[in-house]
């Protein structure tokens, strides 16, 4: 007949706490994940039907713009960096050319100044945009933020993407393009169709 060894039961009982040390921490570990895949899902871009992302940024001369309050307005927002300038300004140049004081059509570039070598200054900057301004408000997006809300990913595609945001703050139109005409004219109709019918 075995003998009963009392060391035995002392490793048993370790093993059972180190199972349910492992079980536990994998469930834990599968609800991390599990959130953290909720949490990414919900970090899609902005596109077509979305509610567009509010936010507030300022120009080189100081003047905060928020989108939230430019509800009851058209909204275009050019959302590029300094490599995409000459796109960007073209894109303003057009809207400027046929829709220039329609004070219900608002037309933004949004600049994403991340890329900006670190040595030059904001301050620099600011005077050299004042000496030479875009055609329509360049907003300021210091830190990215904006174009991470967005989802925009203009380095990557090497083009800017524009956003068409209708009176009730919903976002109409979206595409990465560089300037097109024929696209342009494509935006121009959607812009008088949505000016039409407030």
């Amino acid at each position: 007949m075995a003998k009963f060894n009392p060391g035995a039961t002392e490793q048993i009982t370790s093993i059972m706490r180190v199972i349910s040390f492992i079980k536990f921490n994998s469930v834990c570990l599968l609800l991390a994940c599990s959130m953290l895949s909720l949490l990414l899902a919900d970090d899609k871009p902005s596109t077509v039907g979305d509610t567009a992302p509010d936010f507030r940024l300022q120009t080189a001369d100081g003047k905060t713009y928020q989108l939230k309050k430019l509800r009851g307005s058209v909204v275009l927002l050019i959302v590029g960096n300094r490599k995409l300038r000459k796109d960007d300004n073209r894109w303003g140049r057009a809207v400027m050319a046929n829709f220039k004081g329609r004070a219900s059509l608002c037309s933004y570039i949004l600049g994403d100044m991340r890329n900006i070598p670190k040595f030059i200054s904001r301050d620099f900057i600011k005077k050299q945009l004042l000496k030479k301004p875009p055609p329509v408000p360049l907003l300021l997006d210091w830190e990215g933020k904006v174009h991470q809300l967005y989802g925009a990913e203009c380095n990557k595609r090497k083009k800017p993407v524009l956003y068409l945001i209708n009176q009730q703050g919903k976002i109409v139109f979206h595409q990465y393009a560089r300037f097109d005409p024929k696209l342009y004219q494509k935006i121009r109709q959607i812009i008088n169709d949505l000016l039409s019918h407030p």
